[in-house]
C-alpha cells in the first residue's frame, strides 16, 4: 500500500521515483504462413446465368420488406455519429484558452479541503480527507485501515507510514505538485500538453513531464458548470497502469494550526 501511495503522488512526476516494476515480456513466437502453391489455381465457378433472369444467388426479399442494400444510408450515418458522441478535442486557440482557464483556476486557489477516493491498478479502494494551502502545502489523511499520511510543507513532500514508523521525503520541486502548488501555475510552460478535451459541462487536460526524461502522464478532469472545479485525475505509469483519484465535497479550507502541514518528527526518515 505504501508503494501504491508513492506512485499515486510521486508517480505524477512520471515514473521518476516509481520502482522498476513488472516488465511485460513480449511473445516472440511467430506463425509461419505457408506460401501459396503457384501450380494450383483456385477453383472457379463455371456456372453462368441468363442476364434476363434473376441471379439465384441474390437474397430473396419478401413483399413489404426493405432491402438492406437499398435502405436509407443517411439514417445509418446519423446513428453512427450519435453512437460516437464524446469529448471534443480542442486545438489551436481553443486549446490555449482552455489551458489558460485551468491555469487561472489553480492560481485562484488558496485554502481548500475535501474528500478523496483512490482506486489503484489492482482495483483497491482507499479514501480519506485532503487539505491544500497554496503555495506549496498539502495534506492527505487516509482513513483506516490505511496507515498513510501525505504532507507537503512547502519544501518537502513526506509519505508517512504510522505502522512501519517510517517517512519517505522528496524535495517538493522534484514532484509533480510543483506544477499545481507553485506561486504561478502555467501548464504550457512547465509541462507538455498531450491533449485537451471539452464536453458538455466538463473539461479535461492530459499532461506529461516536459523534460522528456520519464514516461507516464496525468489527466485532470474538471467540472465547468456552474463554476470551474477539479473533480478527478488519472495517473498512468510507463507500464500503462492507471490510478484514479476522485475528489468531492470541496470547500474553502479553514484556519489550521501552524504545524498542520508539518511532517511527523517522531519517525525516523530513511530517504
Amino acid at each position: 500500500m505504501r508503494i501504491t501511495a508513492a506512485w499515486f503522488f510521486l508517480g505524477l512526476s512520471f515514473a521518476l521515483y516509481y520502482p522498476a516494476g513488472i516488465v511485460l515480456a513480449q511473445d516472440s513466437s511467430t506463425v509461419q504462413k505457408s506460401p501459396p502453391n503457384a501450380g494450383t489455381a483456385a477453383p472457379q465457378d463455371e456456372r453462368s446465368y441468363d442476364a434476363a433472369e434473376p441471379d439465384p444467388a441474390a437474397a430473396a426479399v419478401a413483399p413489404g420488406e426493405i432491402n438492406p442494400s437499398t435502405g436509407d444510408e443517411g439514417a445509418g450515418w446519423d446513428a453512427a455519429v450519435e453512437a460516437a458522441h464524446g469529448p471534443t478535442p480542442l486545438i489551436g486557440e481553443q486549446q490555449a484558452a482552455a489551458v489558460q482557464r485551468i491555469n487561472a483556476y489553480f492560481n485562484g486557489l488558496t485554502n481548500l479541503q475535501g474528500n478523496f477516493e483512490q482506486i489503484d491498478s489492482n482495483n483497491k479502494h482507499t479514501k480519506g480527507r485532503f487539505y491544500v494551502q497554496r503555495p506549496g502545502k498539502l495534506r492527505f489523511d487516509y482513513e483506516p485501515p490505511s496507515s498513510l499520511r501525505i504532507v507537503a510543507d512547502g519544501h518537502f513532500l513526506a509519505i508517512e507510514d504510522s505502522d512501519l514508523k517510517t517517512i519517505e521525503k522528496y524535495p517538493l520541486e522534484s514532484t509533480p505538485f510543483r506544477l499545481l502548488l507553485g506561486d504561478g501555475v502555467d501548464l504550457s510552460r512547465d509541462a507538455r500538453i498531450v491533449g485537451v478535451e471539452s464536453d458538455e459541462g466538463s473539461l479535461a487536460i492530459t499532461v506529461q513531464d516536459n523534460s522528456g526524461d520519464a514516461a507516464g502522464q496525468i489527466k485532470l478532469y474538471f467540472e465547468t458548470e456552474p463554476e470551474m472545479k477539479l473533480k478527478q485525475w488519472v495517473i498512468t505509469d510507463a507500464q500503462g497502469l492507471a490510478t484514479t483519484v476522485t475528489v468531492s465535497d470541496i470547500a474553502p479550507g479553514r484556519k489550521v494550526a501552524a504545524d498542520f502541514f508539518t511532517s511527523t518528527t517522531s519517525f525516523e526518515p530513511f530517504r
